[in-house]
């Protein structure tokens, strides 16, 4: 399921899905606003044409015994793109202009008696009729000159249909300009206040849940009061309660393991001690000089047992303080500070390429490179190599760290980084499972890759960039 929600695609996701539904909603806003709008231009088109006519039939009333000559009444009907003009005041008063040829009517309109309903049906059966040719309609309305008559005209129904379509296809480019431009203002504003704060959150939680102890993927809050950011500053506060408890949870359930074996280690440094101890008050002679160090040694053990217990048992996930710095010169730091110098009878060989830079928090990678190093030196003993190397990626660098001691045995590798179980040499198994968690919480890894009588080698691998 993560995987699924981690790999929504283009046409899933909020942001399409919020884009189409505006340009949805704007044309279908568009389209409630064009049914009674072409049906207006209907109407108003035919009454600009009666009008002409109206103008037209005039000539006639103003000619001798109404009569004019056929060129006129030609010119008359063909200025106007008409078949025929009458104009009737009366049953007995009518003034009519007409072709030679004779028409047939195929259909017949009043607008004097007509209703909204109609002229939105009567709208669209014009644009319906786009196939067919020489579909001569007649149309009446009332005069606009003096009197009360009405004007009736016959003419190609195609003169209207051309006009409303281009009126339409205006409609529909208008209508298509203002869709994407509202929902460009629209989406961008949405995009900004809702969508992009709900993918970072969810990508969050998404990363969150697959590595809660990385601490690179820490949520930070935008600065806004509104209910997405009380959301962002509850989800941050929760990561970090979430964090805590798992730390803490962590290491208790470690120590829980470990108790008894803690226990037995002390019991049996402390009655050394005290077999020493009580010796050393009963016996006044030189072998004092000799139990002197086995009393303090076995004081000193326990001593520190018990510090890097509680140490641990009270670490709480430390922030990263991340910053660009020379992995090379850090590696000579470690060698310094391991007293492994040029007389030295071991070696540390720096392969890093000078001038490698590495975000990350400088303290802690020093921390890891010191405890991986000094547990190879113990295990070399007198004499012998440790080589760190190199290899950037693209994304990431790749840390290896390998000496030539005699390896590590089976038994302690399976429990390699699992504190208080494989401490040698009087340590207490803390240093690679610290190491590990910070390398973890830098979004890392730290793996033991080789392990050999000829030597070992731990890998480390981090990112570049956070």
């Amino acid at each position: 399921m993560l995987g699924n929600i981690a790999k929504v695609s283009i046409k899933e996701s909020l942001s399409a899905r919020l884009l189409l539904f505006t340009i949805f909603f704007v044309l279908v806003a568009e389209i409630v606003i064009y049914v009674p709008s072409i049906a207006n231009f209907r109407n108003t088109w035919l009454e600009q044409k009666l009008a002409e006519a109206d103008i037209a039939i005039l000539v006639v009333e103003a000619a001798p015994d109404y009569m004019v000559s056929r060129m006129l009444a030609d010119e008359l009907l063909t200025s106007t793109e008409n078949y025929s003009i009458t104009r009737r005041l009366s049953e007995e008063d009518m003034q009519a202009l007409m072709i030679v040829n004779k028409y047939e009517v195929a259909e017949r309109f009043d607008l004097k008696e007509i209703s909204w309903l109609q002229s939105v049906k009567d709208a669209f059966g014009t644009l319906f009729k786009m196939n067919k040719t020489e579909y001569l309609i007649e149309v009446t309305g009332p005069a606009t000159g003096e009197g009360n008559g009405d004007v009736t005209i016959v003419f190609d129904e195609q003169l209207l249909y051309a006009d409303m379509l281009e009126y339409s296809l205006n409609i529909v480019i208008l209508s298509i300009v203002i869709s994407l431009f509202v929902a460009a203002l629209l989406y961008y504003n949405l995009s900004k206040l809702l969508v992009r704060p709900i993918q970072n959150i969810t990508e969050n939680m998404i990363a969150f849940r697959r590595a809660p102890e990385d601490m690179t993927k820490k949520f930070k809050p935008d600065d806004r009061d509104d209910e997405i950011g009380v959301v962002m500053h509850e989800l941050a506060h929760m990561q970090e309660d979430i964090r805590k408890a798992l730390n803490q949870k962590n290491h208790l359930a470690k120590l829980g393991g470990a108790i008894s074996n803690i226990n037995h280690d002390l019991r049996n440094m402390l009655s050394s001690a005290q077999l020493v101890s009580d010796h050393l008050n009963t016996i006044d002679d030189p072998v004092v000089q000799q139990l002197a160090p086995r009393f303090v040694k076995a004081i000193d053990r326990a001593i520190r047992l018990c510090e890097h217990t509680l140490e641990y048992g009270g670490a709480q996930a430390e922030e990263l303080n991340l910053r660009t710095f020379d992995l090379h010169n850090l590696v000579d730091e470690v060698s310094t500070s391991l007293g492994l110098l040029d007389d030295s009878k071991i070696h540390l060989h720096n392969n890093i390429k000078e001038g490698q830079k590495l975000t990350a928090d400088n303290d802690q990678i020093f921390r890891v490179l010191m405890n991986i190093c000094r547990n190879a030196v113990q295990a070399i003993g007198e004499s012998g190599n440790i080589t760190i190397t190199g290899t950037q990626s693209d994304d990431d660098i790749t840390i290896d760290i390998s000496d030539d001691a005699l390896g590590i045995p089976e038994k302690i590798k399976e429990n390699l980084f699992q504190p208080f179980k494989t401490g040698s040499r009087g340590g207490t198994g803390l240093g690679l499972a610290i190491s590990k968690e910070i390398i973890t919480a830098h979004g890392g890894t730290l793996d033991l890759v080789d392990s050999s009588p000829k030597g070992s080698t731990f890998r480390i691998v981090l990112p570049l960039h956070h």
